[in-house]
C-alpha cells in the first residue's frame, strides 16, 4: 500500500486531504507527529507551500513531493523549491485533482493543476538555451542521480535499480525523471546514448 505523508499547517486542510487520499486506499501519514520510521516509508510527500520554509529538508530529500499552492501568484514559484517539486496543485482544486496529482507522481510522472497552466506558461521567460556538452549535462546531476544514470545506461529497469540501490521504485522514478529533465533527454534510450558519448560513463566510474 502506498503511503502519503502530509505536511500542512491547517487542521481543516489536513482532514480534507486525509479523507480524499484514504478514499483511494492509500495510507496517510501525519508528518509532524509520525515516528521517523514511518516518515522514511512515505512514497510521496504532499506539502503546503507555506510549510516548506518550516521544513526546508523536505525538498532536498529523496522523496518525491507535491506542493499545494495559493494560485499562480504564490511565492512558491519564485523559490528554489519550484525546481524540485514533482507536482503542483492549487488549494482550490476539486478533490479529484489531488487524487490525480498524487497518482501521477506515484507513477513517476509530474503534475500541474490544469487551472494553473495558462498563467504559469504566460509567466515563463522565452530564451534560447545553448547546447550543452554531455559532460556539462552530467555535471548538473546529484551523486545519487549519477548512480541511477549509470544503471539506466546499463539497461537496468526501475525495479532492478531499486533492488540494487535498496530504495523504493517510486524513488527511482523520481530520480529518473529528474535526470531526464536535467539532461534534456526525451527517454531512457536517449539518456543511455548520452551517457556512452564523450567518455561520460568511464569518467563517472573512475570518479
Amino acid at each position: 500500500m502506498e503511503r502519503i505523508a502530509l505536511v500542512t499547517a491547517a487542521p481543516s486542510l489536513q482532514r480534507r486531504l486525509t479523507d480524499v487520499l484514504t478514499s483511494k486506499g492509500w495510507g496517510v501519514i501525519d508528518w509532524d507527529f509520525s515516528p521517523a520510521a514511518e516518515k522514511s516509508a512515505a512514497d510521496v510527500i504532499v506539502v503546503e507551500s507555506g510549510s516548506l520554509d518550516r521544513h526546508p529538508q523536505l525538498p532536498w530529500s529523496e522523496r518525491p513531493f507535491v506542493v499545494l499552492v495559493y494560485g499562480a501568484d504564490d511565492p512558491f514559484w519564485q523559490s528554489p523549491y519550484a525546481r524540485r517539486a514533482m507536482g503542483v496543485i492549487d488549494r482550490d482544486d476539486p478533490d479529484q485533482g489531488f487524487i490525480d496529482a498524487v497518482a501521477q507522481v506515484l507513477s513517476g510522472r509530474g503534475w500541474l493543476s490544469p487551472e494553473l497552466v495558462p498563467r504559469v506558461l504566460a509567466s515563463m521567460p522565452v530564451r534560447e538555451r545553448p547546447q550543452a556538452r554531455p559532460a556539462d549535462c552530467i555535471g548538473q546531476l546529484t551523486e545519487r542521480e549519477r548512480d541511477i544514470a549509470l544503471l539506466v545506461a546499463q539497461g537496468l529497469s526501475n525495479s532492478e535499480i531499486a533492488q540494487q540501490l535498496v530504495i523504493g521504485r517510486s524513488t527511482v522514478k523520481f530520480h529518473v525523471s529528474n535526470v531526464l529533465q536535467k539532461t534534456r533527454c526525451r527517454d531512457r534510450a536517449q539518456l543511455a546514448v548520452l551517457m556512452h558519448s564523450g567518455g561520460v560513463v568511464e569518467a563517472l566510474r573512475a570518479a
